[in-house]
């Protein structure tokens, strides 16, 4: 590569490290240079170097609205920097019939296309290659991407609607191992039904956080009055075993008799529960913390965060403006994305919240947006 790349205008070495300080988009154009810059720029090394300088994070924005040449609707996904709100690529994700159920996960993406099957999207190559189980996944379903925290391979909770259930009747729960391809390496993968949870669960994407390869749920009120008695109030799936953790976890001071107003989140490594107060227009933030200042030791949960949420329109309404925790940049500051209703979740803001100074940004806006994720991967494709 450094014969090809050095064509007597710049040494080989001065050309990278230049290159290497460019954002992901105009790499992809500058591709089309010249074959050595082609080379260079899809070097493994070279993609591996500039997923390490610009780390991210991203947020994956799935998108609805476009037709295709054909008049069919068909999903763009927009990866957007998180702190200027910028679109540094667009992936069309296809036909998808599902796609609020989109989960992100690591530098992979899991959706739903419209032929039911599941589909498993790489924002870096733009590939989104069937999941080798080849099942038709009915509308009752719902699905968590997992990466394990051991060996980073990937892995799907599918998880029966709790809209879908009748009275008293449990969730289904199976779990599909994809590795660290997402795609199991293109040999067929087997669903394999593991334990229900110790009580319904609700699963919709407000009431879902990973974390450490940990999937938190909110469970159902008819559980909680009947067999806690308003105790605790979510559950934990261990991936990696594969099994529900018989201990519950309990929320957060005054968040059980508010739990329409509450939504989980990963930030730092951490659960969070966000308890939204419309009328007082302002957002808690709840981490579980470990003891001892971050050491192996009980847990408890520290309001570390209460954010002024400038809600628009009727804010006692539960259909109205929501906020949710996104992702909490290097520098403190907090990205949330307010849809801009509750019941639809479709169309919103990305708002920029700086602790030390109170002041928020709005700096980008979706109408048709569906969903929103994090995702941590390369923007880069190697060869």
């Amino acid at each position: 590569m450094v014969a090809t790349c050095n064509d007597g205008v710049l040494p080989v070495d001065l050309l990278h490290d230049i290159l290497l300080r460019l954002p992901a988009r105009p790499l992809c154009r500058l591709r089309a240079v010249c074959r050595p810059w082609r080379a260079l720029l899809s070097d493994p090394s070279f993609v591996a170097a500039h997923g390490a300088r610009h780390p991210g994070p991203h947020l994956a924005v799935a998108v609805r609205g476009r037709l295709n040449a054909y008049g069919r609707e068909v999903v763009d996904v927009h990866l957007v920097d998180a702190s200027s709100g910028d679109v540094v690529k667009r992936i069309c994700a296809g036909r998808c019939d599902r796609p609020a159920e989109m989960s992100t996960r690591g530098g992979m993406a899991l959706l739903v296309d419209n032929n039911l099957l599941l589909r498993v999207l790489d924002p870096a190559s733009g590939a989104a290659p069937l999941v080798p189980d080849y099942e038709i996944h009915p509308i009752n379903y719902s699905f968590t991407l997992v990466r394990t925290a051991s060996t980073g391979d990937y892995k799907v909770l599918r998880i029966t609607h709790d809209v879908a259930l009748q009275p008293r009747e449990r969730q289904v729960c199976s779990v599909l191992a994809l590795g660290g391809d997402g795609v199991n390496g293109g040999r067929l993968a087997r669903w394999w039904e593991v334990q229900s949870p110790p009580g319904n669960v609700k699963t919709w994407h407000k009431y879902v956080a990973v974390v450490d390869g940990v999937a938190y749920f909110v469970l159902r009120d008819e559980f909680l009055l009947r067999e806690t008695g308003g105790g605790d109030w979510i559950t934990a799936f261990d991936v990696e075993a594969e099994q529900w953790r018989p201990e519950l976890v309990g929320g957060p001071p005054e968040t059980f008799h508010n739990r329409l107003r509450v939504s989980l989140a990963a930030l730092r490594g951490s659960l969070v529960v966000a308890q939204d107060d419309h009328r007082a227009g302002t957002l808690d933030l709840w981490f579980l913390l470990a003891g001892d200042g971050g050491k192996v030791g009980p847990q408890h949960w520290s309001k570390l965060y209460t954010v002024t949420m400038p809600y628009h329109g009727r804010p006692f309404r539960l259909d109205g403006e929501r906020a949710e925790p996104v992702v909490v940049l290097d520098d403190g500051r907090i990205v949330f994305w307010v849809w801009e209703r509750r019941v639809s979740s479709r169309g919103g803001v990305m708002r920029v919240y700086d602790p030390n100074t109170g002041g928020q940004t709005d700096v980008a806006a979706e109408a048709n947006c569906v969903h929103v994720g994090v995702y941590t991967g390369s923007l880069l494709r190697p060869r």
